[in-house]
Protein backbone atom coordinates (compact mmCIF):
# COMPACT_ATOMS: atom_id res chain seq x y z
CA UNK A 1 0.00 0.00 0.00
CA UNK A 2 2.65 2.57 0.59
CA UNK A 3 3.26 2.39 -3.45
CA UNK A 4 -0.04 4.85 -3.15
CA UNK A 5 1.66 7.04 -1.35
CA UNK A 6 3.79 7.55 -4.56
CA UNK A 7 0.84 9.85 -6.50
CA UNK A 8 1.16 12.46 -3.73
CA UNK A 9 4.46 13.45 -5.37
CA UNK A 10 3.04 13.02 -9.41
CA UNK A 11 1.67 16.50 -10.44
CA UNK A 12 -0.61 15.07 -13.02
CA UNK A 13 -2.78 13.02 -10.17
CA UNK A 14 -5.29 14.61 -8.38
CA UNK A 15 -6.61 14.20 -4.69
CA UNK A 16 -10.13 14.64 -2.92
CA UNK A 17 -11.13 14.62 0.45
CA UNK A 18 -14.80 14.80 1.72
CA UNK A 19 -18.23 13.53 1.18
CA UNK A 20 -21.30 13.50 -0.59
CA UNK A 21 -21.90 17.30 -0.69
CA UNK A 22 -18.53 18.56 0.54
CA UNK A 23 -16.01 18.21 -1.14
CA UNK A 24 -11.89 19.56 -0.98
CA UNK A 25 -9.87 18.83 -3.92
CA UNK A 26 -6.01 19.42 -4.84
CA UNK A 27 -4.65 19.99 -7.98
CA UNK A 28 -1.23 21.13 -9.28
CA UNK A 29 0.37 22.44 -12.32
CA UNK A 30 3.64 20.16 -13.65
CA UNK A 31 5.58 23.57 -12.98
CA UNK A 32 3.78 24.82 -9.70
CA UNK A 33 6.74 24.32 -6.74
CA UNK A 34 5.84 21.74 -4.30
CA UNK A 35 7.51 21.22 -1.16
CA UNK A 36 7.03 17.37 -0.90
CA UNK A 37 7.97 15.40 2.15
CA UNK A 38 7.61 11.26 2.57
CA UNK A 39 8.11 9.21 5.48
CA UNK A 40 6.65 5.46 7.07
CA UNK A 41 3.05 5.63 5.77
CA UNK A 42 2.89 9.46 4.87
CA UNK A 43 3.18 11.82 2.47
CA UNK A 44 3.08 15.56 1.91
CA UNK A 45 2.68 18.22 -0.58
CA UNK A 46 2.13 21.94 -0.01
CA UNK A 47 1.64 24.50 -2.75
CA UNK A 48 1.07 28.44 -2.24
CA UNK A 49 -2.42 27.08 -2.58
CA UNK A 50 -3.18 24.15 -1.12
CA UNK A 51 -1.56 20.91 0.70
CA UNK A 52 -2.43 17.07 0.78
CA UNK A 53 -0.79 14.89 4.00
CA UNK A 54 -1.67 11.31 3.48
CA UNK A 55 -1.68 9.05 6.08
CA UNK A 56 -1.87 5.12 6.17
CA UNK A 57 -2.41 2.73 8.61
CA UNK A 58 -3.71 -1.08 8.86
CA UNK A 59 -7.39 0.68 8.80
CA UNK A 60 -7.55 1.86 5.16
CA UNK A 61 -8.53 -0.16 2.50
CA UNK A 62 -7.75 0.76 -1.09
CA UNK A 63 -10.32 0.20 -3.67
CA UNK A 64 -9.26 1.34 -7.40
CA UNK A 65 -12.34 1.17 -9.85
CA UNK A 66 -12.57 2.87 -13.30
CA UNK A 67 -15.73 4.35 -15.37
CA UNK A 68 -17.52 6.37 -17.89
CA UNK A 69 -17.33 9.76 -17.02
CA UNK A 70 -18.25 12.92 -19.36
CA UNK A 71 -17.03 11.85 -22.89
CA UNK A 72 -14.01 9.94 -21.19
CA UNK A 73 -13.51 8.06 -18.30
CA UNK A 74 -12.23 8.76 -14.69
CA UNK A 75 -10.22 6.35 -13.00
CA UNK A 76 -9.52 6.48 -9.16
CA UNK A 77 -8.72 4.87 -5.98
CA UNK A 78 -10.23 5.46 -2.38
CA UNK A 79 -8.10 4.79 0.61
CA UNK A 80 -11.21 3.77 2.25
CA UNK A 81 -11.60 4.17 6.71
CA UNK A 82 -14.18 2.58 9.01
CA UNK A 83 -17.03 4.54 9.09
CA UNK A 84 -17.43 6.86 12.69
CA UNK A 85 -19.61 7.08 15.27
CA UNK A 86 -20.70 10.23 13.71
CA UNK A 87 -19.50 13.48 12.56
CA UNK A 88 -20.12 17.22 14.11
CA UNK A 89 -23.47 18.30 12.41
CA UNK A 90 -23.35 21.71 14.55
CA UNK A 91 -20.45 24.55 13.68
CA UNK A 92 -17.81 23.94 16.93
CA UNK A 93 -14.88 25.90 17.65
CA UNK A 94 -11.58 23.36 17.71
CA UNK A 95 -9.40 25.83 18.75
CA UNK A 96 -5.74 26.50 16.98
CA UNK A 97 -4.98 24.34 14.30
CA UNK A 98 -1.79 22.81 15.78
CA UNK A 99 -1.70 20.39 12.86
CA UNK A 100 -1.52 22.30 10.11
CA UNK A 101 0.95 21.57 7.33
CA UNK A 102 2.41 25.09 6.97
CA UNK A 103 4.00 26.59 10.53
CA UNK A 104 2.58 29.66 10.10
CA UNK A 105 -1.03 28.36 10.01
CA UNK A 106 -0.88 26.23 13.39
CA UNK A 107 -1.92 29.04 15.51
CA UNK A 108 -5.38 30.08 13.48
CA UNK A 109 -8.01 28.81 14.92
CA UNK A 110 -10.34 25.71 13.22
CA UNK A 111 -14.34 25.81 12.83
CA UNK A 112 -15.72 22.45 11.91
CA UNK A 113 -18.74 23.73 9.89
CA UNK A 114 -20.26 20.51 10.93
CA UNK A 115 -21.61 18.45 7.75
CA UNK A 116 -22.88 15.76 9.70
CA UNK A 117 -20.66 13.36 7.63
CA UNK A 118 -19.44 10.44 10.13
CA UNK A 119 -15.71 10.10 8.65
CA UNK A 120 -15.18 13.86 7.97
CA UNK A 121 -14.60 16.97 9.72
CA UNK A 122 -15.26 19.94 6.95
CA UNK A 123 -13.72 23.18 8.30
CA UNK A 124 -12.60 26.57 7.84
CA UNK A 125 -9.46 27.85 9.76
CA UNK A 126 -8.78 32.01 10.03
CA UNK A 127 -7.56 34.31 12.57
CA UNK A 128 -9.50 36.89 10.89
CA UNK A 129 -11.41 38.29 14.08
CA UNK A 130 -14.53 39.28 12.44
CA UNK A 131 -15.46 36.15 10.65
CA UNK A 132 -14.36 34.00 14.14
CA UNK A 133 -16.95 36.23 16.22
CA UNK A 134 -19.85 35.53 13.13
CA UNK A 135 -18.92 31.63 13.60
CA UNK A 136 -18.84 31.99 17.63
CA UNK A 137 -22.35 33.17 17.34
CA UNK A 138 -23.48 30.61 14.94
CA UNK A 139 -21.70 27.78 17.36
CA UNK A 140 -24.04 25.22 18.32
CA UNK A 141 -26.10 25.51 14.94
CA UNK A 142 -26.67 23.92 11.77
CA UNK A 143 -24.77 25.80 8.78
CA UNK A 144 -28.08 25.80 7.43
CA UNK A 145 -29.63 27.52 10.14
CA UNK A 146 -26.29 30.19 10.58
CA UNK A 147 -27.62 32.95 8.85
CA UNK A 148 -25.15 35.54 7.81
CA UNK A 149 -22.30 33.00 8.14
CA UNK A 150 -22.00 31.17 4.40
CA UNK A 151 -21.89 35.17 3.06
CA UNK A 152 -19.79 35.91 5.90
CA UNK A 153 -17.38 32.65 4.84
CA UNK A 154 -17.59 34.13 0.93
CA UNK A 155 -15.95 37.60 1.53
CA UNK A 156 -13.27 36.51 4.06
CA UNK A 157 -12.07 33.39 2.11
CA UNK A 158 -10.57 31.71 5.05
CA UNK A 159 -8.90 28.42 4.74
CA UNK A 160 -10.46 25.11 4.38
CA UNK A 161 -9.25 21.98 5.86
CA UNK A 162 -11.01 19.10 5.30
CA UNK A 163 -9.76 15.76 7.53
CA UNK A 164 -10.10 12.47 8.09
CA UNK A 165 -8.49 8.97 9.07
CA UNK A 166 -6.94 9.03 5.92
CA UNK A 167 -5.62 12.17 5.20
CA UNK A 168 -5.92 16.20 5.62
CA UNK A 169 -6.35 18.31 2.63
CA UNK A 170 -6.15 22.43 2.95
CA UNK A 171 -6.98 24.64 0.44
CA UNK A 172 -5.59 28.37 0.32
CA UNK A 173 -7.35 29.91 -2.64
CA UNK A 174 -10.67 32.04 -2.64
CA UNK A 175 -14.25 30.74 -1.80
CA UNK A 176 -15.88 31.83 -5.14
CA UNK A 177 -19.85 33.34 -4.85
CA UNK A 178 -22.71 31.06 -5.40
CA UNK A 179 -22.92 32.40 -9.28
CA UNK A 180 -19.41 32.75 -9.55
CA UNK A 181 -17.07 29.14 -10.92
CA UNK A 182 -14.14 27.59 -8.71
CA UNK A 183 -10.86 28.90 -9.09
CA UNK A 184 -8.12 26.42 -11.23
CA UNK A 185 -6.36 24.52 -8.85
CA UNK A 186 -7.08 23.61 -4.92
CA UNK A 187 -10.96 24.10 -3.84
CA UNK A 188 -13.65 23.04 -2.08
CA UNK A 189 -17.50 22.59 -3.16
CA UNK A 190 -20.27 22.29 -0.64
CA UNK A 191 -23.79 21.44 -1.64
CA UNK A 192 -26.11 21.43 1.18
CA UNK A 193 -29.06 19.93 -0.83
CA UNK A 194 -26.64 16.54 -1.42
CA UNK A 195 -25.20 17.01 1.98
CA UNK A 196 -29.58 16.52 2.97
CA UNK A 197 -29.01 12.80 1.29
CA UNK A 198 -27.26 11.45 4.26
CA UNK A 199 -24.15 9.55 2.16
CA UNK A 200 -20.74 8.96 2.64
CA UNK A 201 -20.13 8.77 -1.20
CA UNK A 202 -21.68 8.73 -4.70
CA UNK A 203 -23.55 5.64 -5.35
CA UNK A 204 -21.60 4.49 -8.32
CA UNK A 205 -18.74 4.50 -6.33
CA UNK A 206 -17.43 0.94 -5.32
CA UNK A 207 -17.17 1.41 -1.57
CA UNK A 208 -17.36 -1.73 0.66
CA UNK A 209 -19.76 -1.72 3.29
CA UNK A 210 -19.27 0.22 6.34
CA UNK A 211 -16.37 2.01 4.95
CA UNK A 212 -16.18 5.39 3.37
CA UNK A 213 -13.44 7.34 0.85
CA UNK A 214 -11.19 8.82 3.74
CA UNK A 215 -9.13 10.33 0.33
CA UNK A 216 -9.63 9.31 -3.38
CA UNK A 217 -6.64 9.65 -5.60
CA UNK A 218 -7.44 10.78 -9.23
CA UNK A 219 -4.79 8.48 -11.67
CA UNK A 220 -3.30 10.67 -14.20
CA UNK A 221 -5.60 10.12 -17.23
CA UNK A 222 -3.72 9.20 -20.74
CA UNK A 223 -5.62 11.64 -23.00
CA UNK A 224 -7.18 14.66 -20.34
CA UNK A 225 -5.32 16.20 -18.00
CA UNK A 226 -6.58 16.26 -14.68
CA UNK A 227 -8.31 19.86 -15.02
CA UNK A 228 -10.14 18.13 -17.99
CA UNK A 229 -8.33 19.70 -20.90
CA UNK A 230 -7.51 17.33 -24.08
CA UNK A 231 -3.69 16.57 -24.00
CA UNK A 232 -1.71 13.82 -26.63
CA UNK A 233 -2.41 10.27 -25.86
CA UNK A 234 -0.31 8.99 -23.38
CA UNK A 235 -0.02 5.40 -23.17
CA UNK A 236 3.01 5.16 -20.26
CA UNK A 237 -0.58 6.68 -18.31
CA UNK A 238 -2.84 4.15 -19.16
CA UNK A 239 -0.10 1.41 -18.92
CA UNK A 240 0.38 2.85 -15.21
CA UNK A 241 -3.37 3.31 -14.25
CA UNK A 242 -4.13 -0.75 -15.43
CA UNK A 243 -1.65 -2.13 -13.09
CA UNK A 244 -3.26 -0.13 -10.28
CA UNK A 245 -6.55 -1.81 -11.27
CA UNK A 246 -5.21 -4.83 -11.29
CA UNK A 247 -4.07 -4.66 -7.62
CA UNK A 248 -6.59 -2.54 -5.64
CA UNK A 249 -9.77 -3.39 -8.43
CA UNK A 250 -12.47 -5.33 -7.61
CA UNK A 251 -12.14 -8.83 -9.16
CA UNK A 252 -15.50 -9.42 -10.76
CA UNK A 253 -14.94 -5.70 -12.48
CA UNK A 254 -11.37 -7.00 -13.70
CA UNK A 255 -12.54 -10.16 -15.07
CA UNK A 256 -15.61 -8.50 -17.36
CA UNK A 257 -13.11 -5.93 -18.32
CA UNK A 258 -10.29 -8.87 -19.29
CA UNK A 259 -13.18 -10.74 -21.42
CA UNK A 260 -14.56 -7.92 -23.05
CA UNK A 261 -10.51 -6.67 -24.21
CA UNK A 262 -10.46 -10.06 -25.34
CA UNK A 263 -13.12 -9.91 -27.48
CA UNK A 264 -12.09 -6.63 -28.97
CA UNK A 265 -8.91 -7.86 -30.02
CA UNK A 266 -10.37 -11.35 -31.77
CA UNK A 267 -13.54 -10.40 -33.11
CA UNK A 268 -14.63 -8.04 -35.79
CA UNK A 269 -18.07 -8.05 -34.80
CA UNK A 270 -19.03 -7.63 -31.29
CA UNK A 271 -20.56 -11.08 -29.82
CA UNK A 272 -24.07 -11.00 -28.67
CA UNK A 273 -22.84 -11.82 -25.03
CA UNK A 274 -21.13 -7.82 -25.14
CA UNK A 275 -24.27 -6.58 -26.09
CA UNK A 276 -26.40 -8.26 -23.19
CA UNK A 277 -27.39 -4.86 -20.43
CA UNK A 278 -24.82 -6.94 -18.19
CA UNK A 279 -21.58 -5.83 -20.22
CA UNK A 280 -22.99 -2.46 -21.47
CA UNK A 281 -20.84 -0.20 -19.45
CA UNK A 282 -18.12 -2.34 -19.34
CA UNK A 283 -17.99 -2.57 -23.57
CA UNK A 284 -18.72 0.92 -23.49
CA UNK A 285 -15.46 1.83 -21.02
CA UNK A 286 -13.31 -0.47 -23.43
CA UNK A 287 -14.58 1.46 -26.54
CA UNK A 288 -13.99 5.18 -25.57
CA UNK A 289 -10.62 3.87 -24.12
CA UNK A 290 -9.78 2.01 -27.79
CA UNK A 291 -11.23 5.97 -29.52
CA UNK A 292 -8.54 7.23 -27.80
CA UNK A 293 -5.54 5.21 -27.47
CA UNK A 294 -5.84 2.92 -30.73
CA UNK A 295 -8.20 5.06 -32.83
CA UNK A 296 -7.20 2.72 -35.77
CA UNK A 297 -8.09 -0.42 -34.35
CA UNK A 298 -9.33 -2.39 -37.23
CA UNK A 299 -12.10 -3.59 -35.28
CA UNK A 300 -13.34 -0.26 -33.60
CA UNK A 301 -15.81 0.68 -36.41
CA UNK A 302 -17.64 -2.47 -36.56
CA UNK A 303 -18.38 -2.48 -32.84
CA UNK A 304 -19.26 1.20 -32.87
CA UNK A 305 -21.86 0.44 -34.94
CA UNK A 306 -23.83 -1.98 -33.10
CA UNK A 307 -22.95 0.02 -29.81
CA UNK A 308 -23.67 3.71 -30.20
CA UNK A 309 -21.74 5.77 -28.41
CA UNK A 310 -23.19 7.57 -25.24
CA UNK A 311 -24.07 11.18 -24.98
CA UNK A 312 -22.46 13.18 -22.90
CA UNK A 313 -23.39 16.63 -21.18
CA UNK A 314 -20.32 16.98 -18.99
CA UNK A 315 -17.54 17.27 -21.49
CA UNK A 316 -14.21 18.91 -19.95
CA UNK A 317 -14.87 18.23 -16.20
CA UNK A 318 -12.14 18.03 -13.91
CA UNK A 319 -11.35 14.35 -13.22
CA UNK A 320 -11.68 15.11 -9.38
CA UNK A 321 -14.86 16.39 -9.88
CA UNK A 322 -17.94 14.00 -9.56
CA UNK A 323 -20.79 14.75 -12.15
CA UNK A 324 -23.44 13.80 -8.88
CA UNK A 325 -21.96 16.42 -6.87
CA UNK A 326 -22.96 19.13 -9.09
Amino acid sequence: MEDLLDWVDDPDAGWSVGTFGALAEFLRDPDEPADVTRGPGRATAVTARGAVDVHLNGNVVPVAWERRSGDAWNQAVALCVPIGAGGRSVITELGPDTDATRAGDREDVLVDLGVGAPHLAACVRTGDAALLASLRAAAGRPLAEAGSVAAALVEAGPHRVFRTAAARLEVYTPIPPPTGASPEGPHTHLLPHLLAHGRTHAATDPIPPGRAPGATIHLPHPTRAVDGRRIPPRAERHRRAQEVLERYGDPAALAAKAAVTEALATSAEPPPWTLTRDHRATVELALRQMEELEPTHPHLEAWRARVPRERSESEGRPLTHDPAQG
